[in-house]
């Protein structure tokens, strides 16, 4: 047997022993738009603490916590996905390195828990909304999805991070504990980060043009909307709300977070204008998202109200994420769903009303609003824009718009004028049968792990390889983590 040959039977035997789970969008998604959420944080306090490269690279490594569990089969990464893990790590920095957190290692802490903290926020924005999407539009979910939004970032010349590994000492053992009575060795919190480094993040390039080969056809929608910022949930689409969520963390982590804060951000962005006014298509929902876990319970008919012309109801279903409906479940969004068909360019109302429980047990005391208006008659003049309002984000020009007509697209895709990152290097060709490139243009050792073609699975199973690589995490669809259970945390941190 060549060494070759050899090298991509370890390969493959490795990756055979994950879990052939489905999740959100992959791995390589979460760190980029977790490093994208970063790079549009507003001039500030914590826009200066993410100066540090050191703690750019904690933060986007950290957005790949969460699924590490699933690669070696532990149940933390389950865990970690969630509010409560996170309200608890929250309490246990301030807890621990409070009110200054000044040494390396709390800030290295804070940058974690952020990027862990997106992870979740991502995969509940993801999953809820462009999912949704998905499978009006291409018939397709999960098992496309998670392969596919990872794999096209590669072809379309977006991937540019890298983060390098890095698990925090301690600390994360008193979190778990504190949120869900378990507590993961060390040992195999660093098992599952090392296969994730290794697997997903910096051997990406053997297996992506597969992917992308296998899935691009089965989401033509999908593939050129993954990226647009108008459609909800989509990786450009999340770029905001994460950043958004972040700063909620920081107030939260020094004690100025008030429940009149909870609202970070809201579907339709961009300039308000809904995609749709038939009540029976995603593209009539209108979403809010939260700086902290709000209790599922607490958000209903009562709370959660939506208004046409004249101050006329509209009647509504509300939603919450989509895997979780319990009473007292903890969801960082509400989702409202007309019950009805919306007019034509016409202005609408959402108000979240006083009474909605936060994670922590506190309750909203005002009213908080927010208008958009439904798209323009298909002929004819349209009205203005809804003026602007705090939640408005500007334009992020993260990650530049691949250009699918480009003849040459091995060349990677030219960064937008405005675009304030750092240009994204072309990524080489890949060929299944030679030594592969990482997506830094270099050989890695021995010339990689080369996988081949996954065989499909039965809908509603996983895909087999790309899950073990990317996905890894169908299996927390089933598990629900009461929010309080992060509310005893408190107690028993400090």
């Amino acid at each position: 047997m060549s060494r070759r040959r050899a090298l991509r039977s370890v390969c493959v035997a490795l990756l055979s022993t994950l879990p052939t789970l489905a999740a959100a969008h992959g791995i390589n998604g979460h760190v980029h738009v977790t490093g994208w959420a970063v790079e549009s944080l507003p001039p500030g306090e914590l826009r200066s603490f993410f100066a540090d490269a050191a703690l750019r690279d904690t933060a986007q490594i950290g957005a790949a916590f969460p699924d590490s569990g699933y690669a070696i089969g532990d149940p933390y990464g389950e865990m970690a996905h969630w509010e409560p893990f996170i309200n608890a790590y929250v309490e246990w920095i301030s807890a621990t390195f409070g009110p200054t957190y000044e040494t390396e290692e709390a800030r290295r802490h804070i940058a974690f828990m952020m990027g862990a903290a997106a992870h979740g926020l991502q995969d509940e924005i993801f999953d809820t909304h462009f999912l949704r999407y998905l499978i009006q539009e291409d018939g397709q979910d999960q098992d496309a999805a998670d392969a596919g939004t990872d794999a096209f970032l590669f072809t379309d010349g977006i991937l540019e991070f890298k983060p390098p590994l890095y698990i925090p000492e301690s600390g994360l053992q008193a979190v778990f504990t504190a949120s869900h009575d378990y507590a993961p060795e060390q040992s195999q919190v660093r098992a599952g980060m090392q296969r994730v480094k290794l697997l997903v993040i910096d051997r990406f390039a053997a297996v992506a043009p597969v992917f992308d080969a296998r899935y691009r056809p089965l989401l033509p929608w999908g593939s050129t909307h993954y990226l647009d910022p108008d459609v909800p949930g989509s990786l450009r689409a999340e770029i905001q709300p994460t950043a958004a969520y972040m700063l909620a963390l920081w107030e939260r982590l020094h004690g100025r977070y008030t429940p009149q804060m909870l609202a970070t951000h809201a579907y339709p962005t961009s300039t308000r204008r809904l995609r749709g006014v038939d009540h029976t298509r995603v593209d009539s929902r209108i979403g809010v998202v939260f700086g902290i876990g709000a209790i599922v319970g607490s958000l209903n008919e009562e709370t959660v109200r939506l208004f046409g012309p004249g101050e006329t109801p509209i009647s509504l279903d509300v939603q919450h994420t989509r895997w979780t409906g319990r009473a007292d479940d903890a969801t960082r969004q509400v989702v409202l769903v007309p019950l009805e068909d919306l007019a034509l360019d016409t202005e609408y109302e959402v108000r979240l009303l006083p009474g909605i429980e936060l994670q922590d047990g506190r309750r909203t005391d005002s009213t908080w609003t927010y208008r958009f208006k439904t798209p323009c008659p298909p002929a004819g003049a349209c009205s203005a824009d809804p003026e602007a309002m705090p939640l408005d984000p500007p334009r992020v020009p993260y990650p530049p718009e691949p250009d699918v007509a480009d003849p040459n697209p091995d060349a990677g895709p030219s960064p937008s004028p405005d675009a304030q990152s750092a240009p994204i290097s072309a990524e080489p060709t890949v060929d299944a049968g030679a030594a592969t490139h990482d997506a830094s243009g270099s050989s890695p050792p021995g010339g990689g792990c080369v996988a081949s073609a996954p065989s499909p699975k039965p809908a509603g199973g996983a895909i087999g390889l790309f899950a073990a690589l990317a996905g890894l995490g169908a299996s927390r669809r089933q598990i629900r983590r009461k929010p309080r259970e992060g509310r005893r945390a408190r107690a028993q941190i400090r």
